[in-house]
């Protein structure tokens, strides 16, 4: 049962992140990149930010042996100019989370606990299952903070609700 609300937190994700770039996809390049609230960054740069925790979080998930993760690519947010080219780079770190939350068939697996270790010495451990709830819960927070700044801007992506 925990399994299936996994799922569906992850297709909530997918479908809800989707949205949020049809609905950028109709401002402009300044609206986009610029400060639409102070004391917010840009949307683009809160949608890079949502995408980059999910992919750190997948690539230790995926591919930890001993705490240790592969280097990921080094990216900024200045190289996506408009919504369709972050929009571009989610979709391929959602083709990865998906194959992940498919492989996912066991309570077991949700409850493996998961070291990471830093450049500092320091490292954490954290269970499965908790981590995988606080990315979408991250996600929800930045999505709604994309959603106020379309509203913002006339371009509201309305309900974003799970039912």
């Amino acid at each position: 049962m925990f399994i299936d609300a996994i799922e569906r937190l992850y297709a909530y994700q997918r479908e809800s992140n989707n949205h949020l770039f049809k609905v950028a996809s109709a401002i402009s390049a300044h609206d986009f990149t610029g400060v639409i609230v102070d004391g917010q960054p840009s949307i683009r740069v809160t949608l890079f930010h949502m995408i980059e925790v999910i992919e750190t979080h997948f690539a230790w998930w995926s591919f930890a042996e001993d705490g240790i993760y592969p280097k990921l690519k080094e990216r900024d947010s200045r190289d996506f100019k408009d919504s369709e080219s972050i929009q571009k780079y989610w979709e391929s770190i959602d083709d990865e989370v998906s194959k992940c939350v498919e492989s996912i068939t066991s309570d077991d697996q949700l409850n493996r606990p998961y070291k990471r270790a830093f450049a500092d010495g320091s490292s954490n451990t954290r269970i499965l299952w908790e981590m995988m709830l606080h990315v979408t819960n991250h996600g929800t927070q930045h999505r709604s903070e994309v959603a106020m700044m379309l509203t913002k801007l006339e371009h509201s992506p309305g309900d974003m609700e799970i039912l």
